[in-house]
This record gives C-alpha cells, structure tokens and sequence, in this order.
C-alpha cells in the first residue's frame, strides 16, 4: 500500500476565504458528476481532469478534495515510473490534508490519507516506513471510527497488520528503541480486517487479493490458492484491477510452488 510526504496545506486552508464546506461555485456538481461518469467508463484521465475542474472551481468542496486524492492514488498505482508515483502520491498527501482540514468528521479525507502515505512509504528507507506507519495506522483507525463501513479503512488496517508482522529483524530493533514497541499486529488481525472488507464489498478485487495474499504469509496455502483464484474470477470494477490481478497471478505462482 501507499508511500508518505508530508506537505502543509496551511496556505490552502488559508486560501480558502469564505468558501464553506458544501457551498460549492455551480459548476462543481457537474464537474464532479463528469468525473464519476468516467471513472464507471474506467478512464482515469478524464475523471482526474474533470475533478480538477472542480476543485479549481470550488478549493473548499470537500467532495471535490478527496476524489481528487482517489483519482492521484489510482494513477500512482498504475503508472510505472517511479518519479511520476511519487509525484502522484504527493499530490494525493496534499489534497488529503486539505480534504480532512475541510471536514475533519468525513471518512474519505482520513482513508484517503492513509493510502496516500502507504504509497510514500514505498519510496522511503526502513527507518521512515517504520515512522509512517504510525501515521498511517492512525488515518485508518479515524476513518474507521467515523465510518466503521468504510472497506477501504479495513483494507488499510488489514495490509498493514501484515507488514508490520513481516517487519525485518533491524527494523524492529529501530521500532523499538525510537518509539518504545513495535506496534502491535498480527496476522489473524490483518485476516480480520480483509475479511471485514470483503463482507462489506465483495465484488472488490484488491480485497481478495490483499486476503489471498495474507494467507500465504500464513502459511494457509490452499485458502490462499482459492482466494487468489476468486479475485482473478472477479469483473473488472474499478480502474486499478488490471494492477491488482498481475500482483494476483504472481502471487498464487508463488503459492502453487508450495502446494506441488
């Protein structure tokens, strides 16, 4: 999951006069309805074009904020080139923070940030992986606590219990003398959650993936086979699904070595 930087959104809260939550310029709607229809045409470009437009049109439209951020994470995760995702997922960190500046209380701000970080922290050493995912476990949570549907909330909380249990040895001596303990994880919490997010959206293919994944890093090989199987029998709903079914045919390689 997502990388982090962190950029201060002071001079865009500032920027943002007596622009209110919810009171939007008119073009707003349409510019966000343009965007919503081309993302269930799966093309990403001009959905993205088309939440720029609204954000440019209404800087304190909250909704207009995280899609914006949905639509960075998402081409971050299909591009591939390095200097371009980071790039993305700065942008998606910045319009996060603006988005949970603009309404603290929303759920989409917080899971979006979270992702946004994950995604940096691809791009950074062990020590400062080790530091984001404080940050991130802490978006997830809020998101969570505010929402506690928001599969995407149970997505972040399950891959992270993940890789926080497959930390290396040094990391963890890092963890421990910087911040008192490794926080703590597990993989039946990982399970938990992914499950949590299958329940809630089924007919999501990164959930069953993230899941068959987990359990082969539980050892759970068969299960792993037939969720991994599942998640590349799933249609195509989302305009990240071609990236997540690649990760899910290397991993259920992975996973037949082990039951041959």
């Amino acid at each position: 999951m997502p990388r982090h930087g962190f950029v201060l959104i002071a001079g865009v809260v500032a920027g943002l006069g007596c622009v209110a939550v919810g009171h939007a310029s008119p073009d707003v709607g349409a510019w966000l309805a343009a965007g919503d229809s081309a993302l269930a045409k799966f093309d990403l470009r001009a959905a993205t074009a088309a939440y720029e437009q609204a954000y440019r049109a209404a800087p304190g439209s909250y909704e207009a904020a995280w899609k914006l951020a949905r639509a960075a994470v998402d081409s971050a995760t299909n591009s591939t080139e390095r200097v371009s995702q980071k790039r993305l997922c700065l942008r998606a960190d910045t319009l996060s923070r603006a988005a949970v500046a603009l309404n603290p209380a929303g759920a989409k701000g917080h899971v979006y940030r979270a992702i946004a970080l994950g995604k940096l922290a691809l791009f950074e050493g062990g020590k400062q992986k080790v530091r984001l995912s404080h940050a991130i476990k802490a978006e997830a949570d809020t998101a969570l606590r505010l929402d506690p549907k928001e599969d995407l909330a149970h997505h972040v909380v399950g891959v992270w219990n993940r890789e926080i249990v497959e930390l290396p040895g040094l990391l963890r001596f890092f963890a421990n003398a910087f911040y008192g303990s490794v926080p703590e994880a597990s993989l039946d919490s990982a399970l938990f959650h992914l499950r949590r997010a299958e329940t809630l959206r089924p007919d999501v293919v990164p959930h069953r993936v993230e899941a068959g994944i987990t359990l082969a890093a539980a050892r759970r090989y068969p299960e792993a086979a037939a969720e991994l199987r599942a998640a590349l029998d799933l249609p195509t709903g989302w305009v990240t699904d071609g990236f997540y079914r690649a990760k899910a045919r290397k991993a259920l390689a992975d996973v037949r070595r082990h039951l041959d």
